[in-house]
């Protein structure tokens, strides 16, 4: 009898080295891939990493203590450690948030991780939702430009560079809404089985938001408005209108089965599902005379429709406020520098300094900021005529997903105008640019689409000049305040 010897590739043997090799193979493709994908995107991946490096110095200068109401929100994160659950709305000050930031924080303070390095965290968010921000651009923005200008504007603006350094809320709220729009237009294209996976997702997404912040609602009505759009609009019969908006209903309910409990509780022990500290002990006495009037009699019609050329005098608290004060402005300030005084210039040592630190920023910032909000002015006005023109452009193709993700900035500016007229006292900062970060991603697109438009021909080369200008000195501020590196060369030095 002649006898064989098996190799490798042959037989039973074979086939399971054959087995064995495939996943290696798979991630060796897709490792090159990558790569490749990278590699003609340098200029995207520096803009990316120039952006987490912006976030990565607010864990070395800037202090835990230095965030929005950190003591407060941190007092709900100690009462959880004591209690072993969440407070009850008036135990804390902060208590009327959900909890799931304070229940993630807590968690790592169990792991004994400090107050300090609890930044970490939100420093975590920010990259990812950044990545995220950049994903969105490669799948839905065509143009390269566009997705660059739009990535770089998202990668310093300073409202989302600094609560991505605080022990606060807002950057885990930003994520997860982020995550909520990257799939949110994947969602409206998909049909049967797809949409309800990809609706499932936007809701499991949107609930956990609604966990964290309230403003998570913004986003759900838009989404649930560009599907009344979609029934309304579609060439089809009704049976299958309804057919293709049952996924939707499945993600309200996804959405209220994780956040609607906390929501729920709010009625029962207040009759309003969305609570304030205004409508609590602790600062109900501040509106006790303003909610007396009614709500159109609480501001002027010059805060809505107003200017203000003070910010661009002094960006900083109270210009834009005092005497007569102006909602846009304002807003716009808050956004592209630290209007409210959180030091977000940071100081040297900031890692190891008292809350109030004795010493002087390094760098004089006040001019570069002045400069900032003339570009975030220009960024603003540019992103609202974008806006224009997209909605119209999404309505005449019937494009249900790119209009959710329209209305989303569009109800984040009325939900942020209607709580500072609901609420007129402006020195407890109603107006803050961090509180409408939530919904800027689609603006950053805005911002790039008018790059893109602006340089298709040459007599538009003017208009992209003083977009790109406008970019540039909303970069440099926050590079400034955050590496010391000047980019802008007059007036910026202690002698």
């Amino acid at each position: 009898m002649n006898s064989c010897k098996l190799r490798p590739g042959h037989g039973e043997m074979g086939q399971r080295f054959r087995d064995q090799q495939q996943p290696l193979q798979r991630w060796r493709v897709a490792g090159r891939g990558t790569l490749r994908w990278l590699n003609h995107r340098k200029l995207e991946l520096a803009i990316f990493l120039v952006g987490v490096l912006l976030r990565l110095t607010m864990s070395w200068n800037f202090h835990a203590r230095w965030s929005y109401d950190a003591d407060f929100h941190w007092e709900v994160v100690t009462w959880i450690l004591e209690h072993g659950r969440i407070p009850h709305t008036e135990s804390t000050f902060s208590s009327f948030h959900p909890p799931l930031y304070y229940l993630t924080a807590a968690g790592l303070a169990k792991l004994d991780v400090s107050r300090e390095n609890v930044v970490w965290f939100s420093i975590f968010c920010g990259v990812v939702r950044l990545g995220i921000i950049w994903a969105g651009l490669e799948w839905y923005v065509r143009s390269r430009w566009a997705r660059v200008a739009a990535l770089a504007l998202a990668a310093v603006i300073s409202a989302s560079v600094h609560i991505d350094g605080m022990v606060y809320p807002e950057a885990l709220n930003c994520t997860l809404i982020a995550a909520a729009m990257l799939v949110i237009p994947i969602a409206f294209r998909r049909l049967s089985s797809g949409r309800w996976v990809a609706a499932g997702a936007v809701g499991l997404f949107l609930g956990l938001a609604g966990l964290t912040k309230v403003s998570m609602f913004v986003v759900l009505s838009a989404v649930l408005a560009a599907v009344g759009f979609e029934l309304l609009a579609a060439r089809r019969s009704w049976r299958a209108r309804l057919r293709s908006g049952l996924p939707w209903a499945g993600m309200l309910g996804v959405c209220l089965a994780i956040c609607g409990w906390f929501y729920a509780r709010n009625v029962r022990e207040y009759g309003n599902p969305f609570i304030t500290s205004f409508e609590l002990p602790s600062q109900s006495w501040l509106v006790a005379a303003d909610v007396k009037k009614p709500l159109l009699d609480r501001r002027s019609l010059g805060f809505v429709f107003g200017w203000s050329n003070a910010i661009y005098r002094e960006p900083t608290r109270p210009s834009g406020l005092s005497h007569y004060p102006r909602f846009f402005p304002v807003a716009i300030a808050s956004t592209v520098v630290d209007y409210w005084g959180y030091i977000y210039q940071g100081f040297e040592g900031a890692h190891n300094a008292e809350p109030e630190p004795p010493i002087k920023p390094k760098w004089k910032v006040r001019p570069a900021a002045r400069l900032a909000v003339v570009g975030g002015t220009v960024i603003f006005f540019a992103a609202v005529v974008a806006w224009l023109l997209a909605a119209r452009h999404v309505l005449r193709r019937r494009d249900a997903g790119r209009l959710a993700l329209l209305l989303i900035p569009f109800g984040t500016l009325l939900a942020s105008l209607a709580f500072a007229i609901r609420y007129p006292i402006d020195t407890y900062g109603v107006i803050k640019g961090v509180y409408m970060t939530f919904g800027a991603p689609p603006v950053y697109a805005l911002y790039g689409v008018g790059v893109e438009w602006s340089r298709r021909q040459p007599e538009r080369w003017p208009i992209l000049g003083l977009l790109l200008v406008a970019l540039w000195l909303v970069a440099a501020y926050s590079v400034l305040c955050r590496l010391g590196v000047p980019l802008l060369p007059f007036g910026l030095f202690e002698p």
